[in-house]
């Protein structure tokens, strides 16, 4: 009997921590973050916004990081361009 309510709390545990390291790995992954695909050939203006403003842009520096933070925490649903 305690044996088989070992195994299931080892197994639940075990599931349990593959959860939380599979959502920790996915915590800045941009197919998860940006599911939105585009179809058609973006205008330059486009291209330009994305640059200044867009994933990349923010994650190469500390302050962009802090930007997209920032929007994480005040719950926005598009966090960059």
């Amino acid at each position: 009997m305690f044996q088989g309510l070992i195994q299931r709390t080892c197994l639940l545990v075990a599931t349990t921590a593959e959860t939380l390291v599979v959502r920790q790995k996915h915590a800045f992954d941009r197919a998860v973050l940006m599911p939105k695909v585009r179809c058609h050939f973006p205008k330059p203006k486009e291209v330009k916004r994305i640059k200044v403003h867009g994933w990349d842009a923010r994650m190469s520096t500390p302050e962009g990081r802090r930007v997209i933070m920032r929007r994480i925490l005040k719950g926005r649903h598009d966090l960059t361009h």
